[in-house]
Parts: C-alpha cells; sequence; structure tokens
C-alpha cells in the first residue's frame, strides 16, 4: 500500500515524529518496493470497508425519535416503536397509524497531517435516503406492525492524487479512485400486547440485509519513473434476522418505563475479492502480474511467481447484542422529558488463518493470529436525552443530546511506532528454514486492523412538529461531531481523526 496516509498524532507529537521517522528512514526507503509488496500481500487477506460504521449508532427512526435524540425507548408509541421498543406500541391511541421518512445527510472524515504537516485528507459522504417506512393497525388488546428500516446506507467516491510527499521522498506521484458502498436494510412485522392496562409486550422480528462494496485502484510513480499499480474489488452481501423483545411499564401517570433487547442472527452470505498488481520493473513473463482472488470457501494468489493458498474470507458480520434501558417523564400534558442508556455487547471470533506458499521446490507454511479483527467489537454504553414541548395544541418543538462512543480498540500513536520499529527490523516475522521447507510466525501488525479509527461522537438534536388530529409533519435537524485517531496505512504512524456530520429528518404520518 502506498504512504498517502502519513502523519503524526497531533501538533505537539511533531518532535517526537520527527525522531521516529528518521529512524526508521533509512530502512524503509532502501527497500521500498519491497515494504509495498509486503502490504498488498497484508491487504489481500483483510478487506478495508473504510465506509463501515465504526460507531453504533448509526440513525433515527420515525416521526419524534429523532428529534429526542433517540431516547424513545420509553415511549414508542407510534410505528417506529417497532424498532425502539415493540412494547410501546400497545400504549398508541390510534387504531391505524402510518409514518414515512427520509434524510439528508452529509458526513465528513478528515486524517490530519497527511505526508506532509498541515496536509489534510477527508472522505465525504452526501445522500438522501428514505429512512423509516412503518404502518401500526389495532385488533383488540394487540397491536400489530410492518416496518422498513434503511439503518444505514453510506456512500464514498473519491479521486486524491498527492506529489512528491515530504514523507517518502523516493515517490513523485500517487493517485487514488476510491469508490465504497455500506447498506443495512430492516423489514419485518411487530406485534405488541397490552397484559394490563399500564404494562406490554411487544417483539419485532426483522429481515436484514447488510451489504458492503469496495473498488479502489491506485497508481504510484517513483523518482526512477518506474511505477507500480493496484486494483481490487471486494463484494459482501451477508443475511440474517434481528430479533427484538421489549416491555414497557406505565409507573404513574407521569412516568413510564422501557427495556428492549436485540440481537443479530447471520443466516448466510457471501463475498467476492479479486485483485491484480502490476510492477514496470518485472518486465514480461508469467510473474509479471500478480492475481489475487478469493470467496467465503477459497482464496489464492500467484504473486511474483509465489503459489499462496489464504485464510478463506469473512463473509459475516458481528453478532452483537443490545439492551436498551429508558424512562419518559410527563410532567405536563405540553412536556415530556425522555432518557435511554444503549448498551452494546462487544464481539470476538477465532479461527484458523494459517497460509501455505509454494515457489518451485520451495514450500513455505504461515503462521497467523486466530482473531478475526475485522469482526472485533468493542462494547459500548450510549445515553441519549430528550425533550419535547408543545407551543401550541398543533405546534411541538424538540431537542435532545447524545452520545456514541467508538466501538473499536483506541488507536495508539505508540502502538503504531513499535509496529513500525519491529516492521523495520524484521518483517513482523519469525521464521525457520530447513532446507526448501520454512516455517513462518506472522506477528499480528497494529496497521494491518481494519477497524482501524476511532472517535467518540457527540450530537445534538432540534426538531418541530406540525401536529393534527389526522396527519402531521416533522423536520429535525442533527448535528454529531467527534475527535479521535486513526490509522489507515500500515507504513504509517498514527494520525489524529476528526468526524462532522449534518442530517435533516422529514418526516409525514397519517392517523385514522
Amino acid at each position: 500500500m502506498s504512504k498517502i496516509y502519513n502523519t503524526s498524532k497531533s501538533n505537539e507529537d511533531q518532535s517526537l515524529f520527527q525522531a521516529t521517522y528518521n529512524y526508521f528512514r533509512n530502512s524503509f526507503h532502501q527497500n521500498i518496493r519491497f515494504s509495498l509488496l509486503i502490504v498488498i500481500v497484508l491487504f489481500s487477506n483483510i478487506a478495508v470497508f473504510a465506509s463501515e460504521p465504526f460507531n453504533n449508532i448509526n440513525g433515527f427512526y420515525g416521526e419524534r425519535s429523532a428529534g429526542l435524540s433517540g431516547a424513545f425507548t420509553a415511549i414508542s408509541d407510534d410505528p417506529s416503536g417497532a424498532y425502539y421498543n415493540p412494547a410501546g406500541l400497545a400504549f398508541a391511541y390510534q387504531d391505524g397509524f402510518s409514518i414515512s421518512a427520509s434524510n439528508f445527510k452529509t458526513a465528513d472524515r478528515k486524517y490530519l497531517n497527511i505526508d506532509t504537516p498541515g496536509q489534510v485528507y477527508t472522505q465525504s459522504h452526501q445522500g438522501f435516503d428514505p429512512n423509516f417506512v412503518g404502518i401500526l393497525k389495532s385488533f383488540d388488546s394487540w397491536k400489530f406492525g410492518f416496518s422498513i428500516v434503511n439503518t444505514y446506507n453510506l456512500n464514498y467516491d473519491r479521486t486524491d492524487q498527492v506529489n512528491f510527499p515530504l514523507i517518502s521522498p523516493t515517490i513523485n506521484q500517487t493517485r487514488n479512485t476510491v469508490k465504497e458502498n455500506s447498506s443495512q436494510l430492516l423489514v419485518g412485522p411487530s406485534a405488541s400486547y397490552l397484559i394490563t392496562d399500564k404494562l406490554a409486550f411487544g417483539f419485532t422480528l426483522y429481515y436484514m440485509q447488510d451489504v458492503r462494496k469496495t473498488s479502489k485502484t491506485q497508481f504510484q510513480q517513483f523518482a526512477n519513473n518506474s511505477y507500480v499499480m493496484r486494483s481490487f474489488i471486494d463484494n459482501k452481501q451477508v443475511s440474517g434476522l434481528l430479533p427484538i423483545l421489549g416491555l414497557q411499564y406505565q409507573a404513574t401517570d407521569k412516568l413510564s418505563l422501557g427495556a428492549s433487547l436485540r440481537r443479530i442472527l447471520v443466516t448466510g452470505g457471501n463475498r467476492l475479492y479479486n485483485e491484480v498488481y502490476t510492477d514496470s520493473l518485472r518486465g514480461t513473463g508469467p510473474n509479471a502480474v500478480d492475481f489475487i482472488e478469493g470467496t467465503q470457501n477459497i482464496f489464492s494468489s500467484v504473486e511474483a511467481g509465489v503459489i499462496s493458498s489464504k485464510p478463506k474470507l469473512i463473509g459475516s458480520i458481528p453478532e452483537t447484542t443490545e439492551l436498551r434501558l429508558g424512562a419518559a417523564f410527563f410532567p405536563s400534558s405540553k412536556l415530556l422529558a425522555s432518557f435511554d442508556i444503549i448498551y452494546t455487547t462487544g464481539f470476538k471470533t477465532f479461527r484458523d488463518q494459517n497460509e501455505f506458499q509454494v515457489s518451485g521446490s520451495r514450500i513455505n507454511y504461515i503462521v497467523n493470529d486466530r482473531e478475526i479483527r475485522e469482526l472485533t467489537r468493542v462494547k459500548t454504553i450510549n445515553f441519549a436525552f430528550g425533550t419535547e414541548y408543545y407551543l401550541a395544541d398543533t405546534f411541538a418543538v424538540s431537542c435532545g443530546f447524545f452520545t456514541n462512543d467508538s466501538n473499536t480498540k483506541p488507536i495508539s500513536w505508540t502502538d503504531s511506532a513499535i509496529d513500525l520499529g519491529l516492521q523495520a527490523y524484521n518483517s513482523n516475522q519469525l521464521r525457520a528454514t530447513q532446507g526448501n521447507a520454512s516455517l513462518t510466525y506472522q506477528i499480528p501488525r497494529s496497521g494491518t486492523n481494519p477497524r482501524n479509527e476511532y472517535s467518540n461522537n457527540r450530537g445534538i438534536s432540534l426538531g418541530m412538529s406540525w401536529v393534527t388530529a389526522k396527519s402531521s409533519i416533522s423536520l429535525t435537524y442533527i448535528r454529531e461531531f467527534g475527535k479521535g485517531n486513526s490509522r489507515i496505512d500500515p507504513n504509517s504512524l498514527s494520525q489524529s481523526f476528526e468526524y462532522s456530520a449534518q442530517t435533516l429528518y422529514v418526516m409525514v404520518s397519517s392517523r385514522n
């Protein structure tokens, strides 16, 4: 991989960065082409979905929940309750209820001091998508609903060029063209039963489809006018179920309590990876071009004449569990305040990821770490608070605050420096050779972790609604921002990272 994202953690780290850089500079630049090949081999085993969410709160769904910053677990009395807490559907007053919601979202992810101090690399997303569609119908003590939730739909389409980067003087130019898409769709029925006039139980069963697509082309020209070029695609589609169970209790006329529990259950998935790599110094012949192809069933490559059997690709997503606890207080008929705690479990899984290589009569068996870091998640506890006030019988305003902590491990500048030191010293490998046979232990590199962004975000919401007995329309603005660290190039130290997003929700509902 090219040195496109090299930077230091912050301005106060510049002197330490320079000292570390000078120490490693000779080892890396004397063997720049070899280092690039190593990184490409490593990245063939790990797909880096840069557009994949690194936080668990990916949006808000429904008429009132967005204005309350998602603090809706103890209310959930409209069709969007199917997502937050299906038990709340039982307390809906209307016999029939439908909601249609869309959102316009812009998001920027900034990597600071890229290649040159002061240079900022930005990934941007902009899109307008249907966000939530739901209906609700009453039958005696039961409420039945059906909803479609577009959990997230992230698209990044960018082209960037870096000329004569200071961090890599042997490189004249690097060009990148990248298209990325991540989306998740939920579809399914809900039901809620009023056990007593104060207690209700509900459940939702969503069918889930999760899709990740990436295509990238990299071109890099060196000072001696030679070049390397890499092009790959990586597509993954996962299907599964998302059951949600909920309880809601009207403790008093002014206090409501709610709880919901959900878990992702993966039922199937497929994946396709294809990569081509060329190096102008290789000339022509059978080893001039590297080919790497794989699926969730088999993964192999031919690189510089070496035939490799690689670990099968991952055709799954993390099966995390989420618990929501909420309380809502109604001091008057015009005012409410709500509060949610959202706990999401971590996830970690292991399997054999060893490799086997053959080059002529030489054989090499590579032992890799068993942890599937692509699926590793860190547990999070997030909070949401919201309030709603009716200025008039038909006009309400709402506002809220929420947290959205990262589900990745912190990105340490010190760890990245140690990682680069080991890479320069022994390529992060321990090898034993006997004749034409070799056994290699590949030390896990922090720089090749695909979960390579860390940002604890905070957000605010502001909404207004026009409500009548038969219909309503709501407009809500969400602002989310955060700071942290990232490491999107394994041959770089970590860099400072900033996230910012703005979303405008438009929701229309009708009632019978």
